[in-house]
């Protein structure tokens, strides 16, 4: 058990670096109780996101569709370059560094909610959050996938906008 929380604190480590542009998946111990306590901790860090507006169930589901549509994309792109060995450490990658941004992105609005006007701040934020999390993910399509910056910017973008379609439609 000891081994696996140093495997999992290394795997923090590079979840934060890859937040930075700084690491890859291929650096993740292939450990899949790692990728398992990082779900863990995305959902605690989404249930801090529960308020009067989405419950703890609507949260729960959306970080649930996320994930299987993050783990579809790197089956399909692993599938299709033949490196399916990867595909814990790539989603482990995809979880950890949405754990993080989320869990970067609660203070953050929290700081923007209690200025004055809020309204085109908050818009900016937001704007800012997104950004980072899709360049992000497209490092982590680049690097897994082994393909261009252009196509990981386009699976990535294309997941944001089939997911924001889908999370729309069902909550």
């Amino acid at each position: 058990m000891g081994q696996t929380i140093e495997q999992w604190l290394l795997c923090l480590k590079h979840y934060l670096l890859m937040c930075a542009f700084l690491s890859s998946p291929e650096r993740l111990p292939y450990n899949p109780f790692c990728t398992l306590i990082s779900f863990f901790a995305y959902l605690l860090v989404g249930l801090l996101l529960a308020d009067e507006q989405r419950g703890m169930a609507a949260v729960s589901a959306q970080i649930l569709l996320e994930i299987i549509m993050l783990a579809l994309i790197a089956y399909a792109g692993l599938h299709w370059k033949k490196s399916l060995k990867r595909f814990p450490q790539t989603l482990s990658a995809l979880i950890g560094i949405n754990m993080l941004i989320s869990a970067a992105s609660i203070p953050l609005y929290r700081l923007v909610s209690n200025g004055g006007d809020t309204g085109t701040l908050l818009v900016y934020t937001t704007l800012l959050i997104v950004i980072w999390n899709l360049a992000v993910l497209s490092l982590i399509f680049k690097r897994a996938f082994a393909i261009s910056t252009q196509l990981s910017a386009i699976i990535s973008f294309n997941y944001f906008v089939v997911y924001q379609f889908v999370v729309i439609w069902f909550f």
